[in-house]
């Protein structure tokens, strides 16, 4: 089962206690697929292409009114292979008094949209998620969104995230209004806003291995790099020593310069460090670090050595006359 499908079915378990939170929760779904419908008969229907977005619609509207009569009608739609799901309260009487409450809830004073309690906030959350949202597996990528055809219910839905401290974003797929959330660390707030503990829970788990995994890799392609940057010096250090012994000769040398140049020719490829200890008595790093600045500079100063020498055998070099 898809990781979107699995955080829908624990969040249809989650009945708010509260009567307010239960009345955002069922006005989300009116604001996504809610119509009152007929003049003089009025009928309230909730649309909805998920069998777990009608259960929860029924949940909520039989927790709220539990004398309310209520329909539930399953058709299939002509241009789609899936079934549409309708909760219908055909009284009049108690479609008008269901309209009038999710519609008179008390609202903040910056925005007219959005709920004035923090509880009722997460509800309404809670709803447009299950209403028409998803959320991609957070093994391959982190991404999560709601999205809705209409302009109020996107500006709804986008408010209630920023009241909530959720850096919601949003844009336009095909005409329809997307709101999303690209952050593991959002995904994670927002799963814990709206009660999918579970789906929390396993989101970060997987944020936790992507996690350590990304800093063997980091800690590995350092660990490489310095190797490369080693070798390349080591490598250098070599040709520079081995021209001047073929132009110059070792003898020619200092007799701390001509002890490290010997000392790094024998050991091609250790660092600094270890070579400073090979040699007699030892040196520090940077003792050794200096002397092989100086063979660098006399190395450097004088012709190179392609077109001059041929590598014999036993790894010496033996200039062309």
């Amino acid at each position: 089962m898809a990781f979107s499908e699995r955080t829908k079915q624990e969040l249809v378990r989650v009945i708010p206690s509260a009567r307010c939170c239960r009345l955002a929760e069922l006005s989300a779904f009116y604001d996504f697929h809610g119509y009152l419908l007929g003049r003089d008969q009025p009928y309230l229907d909730f649309y909805s292409s998920s069998p777990l977005a009608a259960r929860k619609i029924l949940t909520l509207i039989k927790g709220l009114y539990p004398d309310a009569f209520t329909q539930t009608l399953v058709q299939r739609a002509r241009a789609r292979k899936h079934q549409v799901f309708t909760v219908r309260v055909p009284s009049p009487a108690d479609s008008e008094t269901i309209y009038e409450a999710m519609h008179s809830q008390p609202v903040t004073q910056q925005d007219a949209a959005v709920l004035r309690k923090k509880c009722c906030q997460r509800a309404y959350l809670r709803g447009s998620f299950i209403s028409q949202g998803s959320v991609t597996n957070p093994e391959r990528t982190y991404h999560l969104e709601i999205s809705s055809d209409k302009t109020t219910t996107a500006d709804t839905v986008l408010a209630t995230f920023h009241a909530l401290g959720l850096e919601a974003r949003r844009t336009q797929r095909k005409g329809v209004h997307v709101i999303y959330l690209k952050d593991g660390e959002q995904i994670v707030y927002f799963l814990n806003v709206i009660g999918a503990h579970s789906a929390l829970l396993h989101l970060e788990n997987i944020r936790v291995v992507k996690g350590m995994r990304n800093q063997v890799n980091r800690l590995v392609n350092c660990e490489t790099a310095n190797v490369d940057k080693t070798v390349k010096a080591a490598m250098e250090q070599v040709e520079m020593i081995y021209r001047i012994h073929a132009y110059m000769g070792l003898h020619e040398l200092s007799e701390n310069l001509q002890q490290v140049a010997e000392t790094r020719l024998r050991y091609p490829y250790v660092p600094l460090k270890e070579l400073g200890e090979l040699v007699d008595p030892p040196l520090s790093k940077s003792g050794v670090n200096y002397r092989m600045r100086q063979l660098l500079a006399i190395g450097r100063s004088l012709p190179s050595l392609e077109s001059s020498q041929d590598a014999g055998e036993d790894g010496r070099v033996s200039i062309e006359k």
